[in-house]
């Protein structure tokens, strides 16, 4: 059996070492052995921070806190994981919270202002809990899809179906569901312009499951495509299952249909 000290001691060494991935998977067997100690789920959304994945950083700094709502360096540590995803109004919701605990900061009340005004700002620019007529304009559909004339809230590409479901006059519900997942992901994207820029500011081509989800998840949250693609990463890590994520106040998750060899994956986003 393993020794839990012994391990955390590897992993704590691995990751100052640079050796992020073994820290991870470290960290993972330490939390195995020790379910209920809040500080083991810390220190793995550390080491994720480190590899850049911000989204299961969130999530493991999210089990730190269900384990201890008090912990400081979680609730810091999320609000900056779920800031870089483009959940601005839970980031600010993690910083409140902090700032109740820890008493007056400036540098972190001006923080809490402007992820305030930028989490105002998406939900202005988000396609759920809008009129419906705004899907039909947006660069979502653009180009890519087009209506069915039978219906005004399904949209067709030759790779994908968009539908949309309306509850008291607006969009409460939005899914992009994929003919052939692995067929789009071995094509380059042609409808959405066929790149976008990376961390660094650099264009980096994209295939066509990638340019679609980013661009839903962009456009159903009202965020930029940045955090929409690090928010995309995040979805595709199997530690994310089907979800449901709840993000800038919308539930996203993943959707499977069909049967007998061909299933059909598709995205959500809901209210």
């Amino acid at each position: 059996m393993d020794d839990l000290a012994t391990l955390l001691a590897q992993a704590r060494a691995a990751l100052k070492a640079g050796q992020t991935d073994t820290a991870v998977r470290l960290f993972r067997r330490a939390q195995e052995l020790s379910p209920r100690d809040p500080e083991i789920p810390h220190e793995l959304g550390l080491a994720h921070i480190e590899l850049g994945d911000v989204g299961l950083a969130a999530l493991a700094q999210g089990q730190a806190l269900a384990l201890d709502s008090a912990h400081i360096g979680a609730r810091a540590q999320r609000a900056a994981a779920l800031a870089a995803l483009g959940d601005d109004e839970g980031a600010a919701r993690d910083l409140r919270e902090l700032l109740s605990r820890v008493g007056p900061q400036p540098s972190l009340s001006a923080r809490l202002f402007a992820l305030e005004q930028a989490a105002a700002r998406a939900a202005s620019r988000c396609l759920l809990g809008s009129p419906p007529a705004r899907l039909a304009a947006s660069p979502l559909v653009g180009s890519a899809l087009a209506r069915n004339i039978s219906d005004p809230l399904v949209f067709r590409a030759p790779f994908a179906e968009l539908r949309a479901q309306v509850r008291d006059g607006k969009l409460s519900r939005l899914d992009l569901v994929f003919d052939y997942m692995d067929a789009s992901l071995g094509r380059s994207d042609v409808s959405y312009g066929g790149t976008t820029e990376d961390e660094h500011g650099r264009r980096v081509p994209l295939d066509e499951f990638t340019a679609a989800g980013i661009v839903f998840l962009s456009e159903a949250l009202g965020i930029e495509t940045v955090r929409a693609r690090r928010m995309l990463s995040f979805l595709l890590a199997p530690e994310c299952g089907l979800g449901p994520h709840h993000f800038a106040g919308v539930d996203v998750g993943w959707t499977i249909s069909g049967g007998n060899g061909e299933r059909r994956y598709g995205l959500f986003g809901a209210l």
